[in-house]
């Protein structure tokens, strides 16, 4: 992931309203429930996140994928959206 998440740091982004897949210097809000859908990297690691910040995350990760058990449709739209978007969009204001 492009930032170390773990736990703690997760709960902590969820209580002050931000989602565990939102980056620490992405300053855009959450799009929906935080736990929408759940990216999965390279090696297996996993986080959870609104379709918004996963598609901004998605769009970064080299190797990346939508966990298999997030709805189609959710799927298509964060993988719509990542396709759109540069990596790491909030280092040049997007």
């Amino acid at each position: 992931m492009p930032y170390r998440a773990t736990r703690a740091s997760g709960a902590s982004r969820a209580s002050r309203g931000r989602c565990p897949a939102a980056a620490p210097r992405d300053p855009t809000p959450c799009e929906g429930p935080h736990d929408a859908a759940t990216l999965v990297d390279r090696h297996g690691r996993e986080v959870a996140g609104c379709v918004h910040h996963c598609a901004r995350v998605l769009a970064g990760l080299e190797g990346a994928r939508v966990h298999p058990f997030v709805p189609a449709g959710q799927a298509l739209e964060i993988y719509s959206r990542a396709r759109e978007l540069p990596p790491f969009a909030w280092e040049i204001g997007r």
